[in-house]
């Protein structure tokens, strides 16, 4: 197929001495540092962060990345990456109103060292949508300022869109005049706002771009050279995928024709915020040359800044899977002609351990400007994130090992290519102290059974909790029960303990395990039942009078007791005492008077509570003369 020319006055495709060349010349000026981005009419005074490729003969290559069956869209994105045997230059991210834009999936692809390519939908997560009028009247500016304050914290530079495709969007939305105020607004906010680092990108759809210009298409929508930075459209080829799209297969140069030509008149730089191509049923190869056409576009488009594919079901089934077309993409991908600024790979071994943690780090696939991975890189330095730093010359080393201790930890590597010009790439590590129990309690205690809980911090690792009781140093009983990867105090119990006996105390030990150690605690309850009577000896006995010693456990119900006594018969007793609810043996000494000297006497205690009464054994004194 044939391929758009340079615009006019450039000549064809530079040889790659040619862009060697280039990359020296323009070193001052490359990756967010030099000078703002061109418009039709005079800039803001706040200028737009700088050039972000090395050379205009190369494109920045990006994807959006869904979750999919990884734990999170950063493995999403590490699997993209491993596939495809390069770093992604740009993460394609969407967000609705109210969002975080610092949520995970940003603050990942920043600290990786990926642009991102952020869109704000002006639709809170309950549904409600955020009109583009009251946008324009500064109805939403304490969300907007929120806005700008997320958006520094983006990294060094950020493509930024308000409402992608807003052409489509329909009226609940506004009018185009409507969009326009409410996008040069939030311009001014950000701008106001301190706000340096965006790139303010405008993504109408291609259809809009390729209508005549008249309100509503891309012209009427389009709020003005000073606001916008890039201007970039969703480009697929939808070959009949869904209803009411062209059925005809359509190069990715036909279906950008909009997008060159309106680009161009405004003199801005083009971005493709999304792209793609379904398959051909009939040809299985032709997807995969359809790519290899893109890759010919891009090539000689130096315009366009960068493109992100749209790897996932949307509309139609864009996925680049496994097949012939992944292969090709892989392969295009590749290759350093799609690599215009250097980028940093540091690998980890693992990132979360316990106790401590040996890492095997790995710099070695990181690469240069123009280079295949794994070469251009002149020097590096690797700060460990604990106080420690390596560096050298040359490619980083393919395995340094490093022991952290418990904490949390970034180490970022630091490339610096054969150019002059430096990438970063950080991971976090991070090392689990050993896990604590926070509290215990028992509850639900009756005569026979208890429900034991325990409240403990695993300090972010899955673990286990073992509850063991016992009655004395015999062990009755044990269980195991999981707990999840969390920080703070999470909850466990069990109700294990049944077939108790009643009035007997038990002690129990709880022990929460994770792989960086274990911690215990132990706690005792009683069964509820008869108090139980334990016999003493008497403290005095004198002629006249004795004093006994009456020792009683309540077992944890509220209880009385007495002393009965006599000589031949028990008829006499003492006044009824009140010993509580306690769960422990308590110690009274009631005094029995008037009695005879060189008198054997017999007694005994007596206890009661609402499970029973329990004499105890009789004993005998003899008094004194």
């Amino acid at each position: 197929m044939s391929v758009l020319p340079r615009s006019s006055g450039t000549s064809s495709r530079p040889a790659r001495s040619r862009r060697l060349a280039v990359v020296a010349a323009t070193l001052a000026s490359v990756l967010l540092v030099g000078t703002p981005a061109a418009h039709a009419v005079a800039p803001s005074a706040v200028p737009a962060p700088a050039e972000l490729r090395v050379s205009s003969a190369t494109t920045l290559v990006g994807e959006y990345v869904e979750r999919g069956e990884q734990p999170s869209v950063e493995a999403a994105a590490q699997q993209a990456e491993e596939f495809l045997g390069r770093r992604l230059d740009v993460q394609r991210i969407y967000h609705r109103w109210d969002e975080n834009l610092l949520g995970p999936v940003a603050t990942s692809a920043v600290q990786r060292g990926r642009v991102p390519m952020l869109s704000i939908l002006p639709k809170r997560g309950n549904g409600a949508v955020v009109p583009w009028a009251a946008i324009a009247r500064g109805d939403a500016d304490a969300q907007i300022r929120t806005h700008a304050q997320q958006v520094k914290a983006l990294g060094p530079v950020v493509y930024l869109t308000l409402h992608h495709e807003a052409d489509i969007a329909g009226s609940t939305y506004g009018t185009a005049a409507d969009y326009v105020a409410a996008w040069r607004h939030y311009v001014d906010v950000l701008r106001a706002e301190g706000v340096t680092n965006v790139l303010w990108t405008w993504i109408p759809t291609t259809g809009s771009l390729t209508k005549p210009n008249t309100d509503p298409t891309a012209r009427g929508f389009y709020p003005g050279d000073d606001v916008v930075d890039r201007i970039g459209t969703d480009a697929y080829n939808w070959f009949g995928c869904k209803s009411g799209n062209t059925s005809e297969w359509r190069s990715l140069e036909r279906v950008t024709e909009g997008l060159r030509t309106f680009a161009r008149n405004h003199g801005k730089k083009a971005v493709l915020g999304e792209w793609g191509s379904v398959e051909d049923p009939a040809q299985p190869d032709r997807r995969a040359a359809w790519l290899r056409d893109a890759f010919a576009l891009f090539a000689s488009w130096p315009e366009l800044e960068a493109v992100a594919y749209f790897d996932t079901v949307g509309t139609c089934d864009w996925r680049l899977g496994t097949g012939t077309a992944a292969q090709t993409y892989r392969d295009l991908a590749a290759s350093p002609d799609v690599r215009p600024r250097p980028m940093a790979w540091l690998e980890t071994s693992a990132t979360q351990g316990a106790g401590t943690l040996t890492v095997q780090l790995a710099g070695n696939r990181s690469f240069g400007a123009l280079s295949a991975t794994g070469t251009g890189v002149a020097s590096w330095s690797l700060d460990l994130g604990d106080g420690t730093t390596r560096s050298g010359t040359g490619q980083p080393p393919a395995a340094l090992q490093h022991t952290y201790g418990v904490g949390t930890f970034t180490p970022t590597l630091r490339v610096t290519d054969v150019h002059g010009l430096t990438a970063t790439d950080a991971r976090t590590i991070s090392v689990a102290p050993a896990p604590a129990v926070t509290g215990v309690d028992e509850r639900n205690v009756t005569t026979t059974a208890a429900d034991l809980y325990a409240w403990v911090d695993t300090r972010g690792l899955a673990g286990t909790v073992t509850f063991q009781w016992r009655a004395g140093t015999t062990v009755v009983g044990t269980a195991t029960v999981p707990v999840a990867a969390k920080s703070g105090s999470q909850q466990a119990s069990t109700t294990a303990p049944r077939g108790l006996v009643p009035g007997t105390k038990y002690t129990w030990t709880v022990t929460v395990a994770t792989a960086a150690g274990s911690a215990s605690r132990e706690d005792s309850w009683v069964t509820p039942g008869p108090p139980t009577v334990r016999a003493v000896d008497p403290a005095y006995v004198g002629p006249t009078s004795a004093q006994v010693k009456m020792r009683v456990n309540p077992n944890g119900v509220a209880t009385t007791a007495w002393v009965e006594w006599g000589t031949t018969t028990l008829d006499q007793r003492t006044p009824t005492l009140s010993l509580g609810a306690v769960t422990y043996e308590r110690g009274e000494q009631p005094t029995l008077s008037g009695l005879a000297p060189r008198t054997t006497y017999r007694y005994r205690v007596v206890a009661e509570n609402a499970y029973g009464r329990t004499v105890g054994p009789e004993q005998t004194f003899t008094t004194k003369s």
